[in-house]
């Protein structure tokens, strides 16, 4: 993917969880876009916003109901992965029943704090009554350039959806991250994934991600066929475009986890779905170099300061091996 640098952005009020909101004509499927859980992936909001305002005033040719929701507002603000600890870690049970049943002032971080007030929207989603799918999309970017993904959870309805974005689905990676909002919910039965669109800071990962959006809303019956037809072949021509040369599955075979002192530093110039070789010198810390464990492709290779995942390694879906970790 080409890079282009996005203009500065300017900075998020708080308070303002809602992104927007759209209510359909007639029923249909309850769709979250769930936006900004890494305040460095700012963009994500962008193109959520850009969703939004291409539907409004369709209301009338709209099936069900659209919520977009900021995640981690103080961190957006601050363009940080985080303020102080990684807000798409916290999603365990028991660490959300704590937040839940801990008065806001007496909750110990900005994310915790951001997951109570993110959780009273999303337990009011939870509780509407809808005979059709809610689908939760956690919207997110990368540090490393290359091409869009999505994490899906295992099962063939999903997958049958989201095959039609076009975007290469990377399977076992979603249930490999733990404390996730995407697992969470995936575990409290709704049908969430996550979108990877992009490098954090490439402009074509807004183009990527309303695309996947606007293609998406369409699958999942939201924008009736025919509607905008111009208009959404030109999405799917983009997306095809980005992605034609990808694997359209693949599962991850090996995962690099950083521990406190590591001192972890990725080497130069890798790209996501970039091939590799078993025995390939990849990054280092302070125990040498990290060589790859086996052949495959590698997976957001880690080039900012903050995060717990090195890199990982995926192969298609009919070579795949065991997962590791390390």
């Amino acid at each position: 993917m080409k890079k282009q640098t996005i203009p500065e952005q300017k900075t998020i009020g708080e308070g303002r969880r809602v992104i927007g909101s759209l209510a359909g004509g007639r029923e249909g499927p309850q769709v979250v876009l769930l936006a900004g859980m890494h305040g460095n992936e700012y963009i994500g909001v962008e193109a959520v916003g850009e969703v939004l305002d291409r539907l409004r005033g369709r209301e009338d040719a709209f099936n069900g109901r659209l919520l977009a929701l900021r995640a981690n507002i103080r961190a957006l603000e601050q363009k940080v992965r985080y303020v102080d600890e990684d807000m798409n870690r916290l999603w365990f049970p028991s660490i959300i029943r704590e937040i839940r049943s801990t008065p806001e002032h007496r909750l110990s971080s900005s994310e915790r704090r951001e997951a109570k007030q993110l959780l009273r929207v999303l337990d009011q989603v939870e509780k509407k009554q809808n005979p059709h799918p809610t689908i939760l999309a956690d919207i997110h970017t990368f540090s490393a350039e290359g091409a869009m993904f999505t994490l899906p959870n295992l099962g063939s309805e999903q997958l049958d959806l989201l095959s039609g974005i076009y975007a290469p689905m990377v399977l076992g990676v979603g249930e490999s991250l733990r404390g996730t909002a995407l697992k969470y919910y995936h575990n409290r039965g709704l049908f969430s994934f996550a979108l990877e669109g992009g490098q954090h800071e490439n402009s074509l990962t807004r183009q990527n991600i309303v695309a996947s959006l606007m293609v998406l809303l369409q699958q999942a019956g939201c924008i009736r066929e025919g509607e905008e037809a111009p208009e959404m072949a030109g999405f799917r021509e983009h997306l095809r475009a980005q992605t034609h040369h990808l694997p359209e599955q693949t599962e991850l075979v090996y995962q690099h986890i950083i521990e406190e002192g590591d001192d972890f530093v990725m080497r130069p110039g890798f790209q996501n779905f970039q091939p590799v070789k078993e025995g390939q010198w990849l990054a280092s810390d302070r125990y040498g170099r990290i060589k790859a464990q086996c052949d495959g492709y590698v997976l957001m290779p880690l080039y900012q300061a903050q995060g717990n995942d090195g890199f990982f390694i995926i192969k298609g879906r009919d070579e795949q091996e065991p997962a590791r970790h390390h």
